[in-house]
């Protein structure tokens, strides 16, 4: 993918993020339902691997840490990503550089490695165990 568009798209990303949190925070302090679009869920019954990842999120940011990592663990590779890479990839194109694009590449270098993705997937596994677990 070529930089410009993998900026963008991720830049894109992050803001619907920023949206679906700050919409969800909002329903949640007026004590309203907040939204469920999780496909897996309304099919199955069972949470997917990143439900409650929206809550984590927010209770990092009103500083509810235990209650983030009972929500979702996922919820802190979120709000990390959601605070550091749009800070990096507007630094890139300000400082017209591309350390976020080179990083990216070899990101997903890595994690075509088995010896990187089989614990990857593990861990996503238990994870999701620990979901599942949790509406039991």
């Amino acid at each position: 993918m070529q930089k410009k568009k993998l900026y963008f798209f991720i830049l894109g990303f992050a803001l619907t993020g920023y949206a679906w949190v700050a919409g969800n925070h909002y329903l949640l302090q007026a004590d309203r339902p907040t939204f469920n679009v999780c496909l897996f869920r309304m099919a199955t019954g069972l949470p997917c691997p990143s439900c409650g990842t929206t809550h984590s999120v927010i209770s990092i940011s009103n500083g509810n840490f235990k209650a983030a990592l009972n929500e979702n663990i996922l919820g802190y590779l979120a709000a990390l990503l959601l605070l550091v890479i749009p800070v990096w990839i507007v630094g890139d194109l300000v400082l017209r550089k591309e350390s976020f694009y080179t990083f990216y590449g070899q990101m997903e270098g890595y994690l075509r490695k088995k010896w990187i993705a089989y614990p990857a997937i593990i861990l996503i596994l238990v994870n999701w165990a620990w979901n599942i677990y949790k509406t039991l």
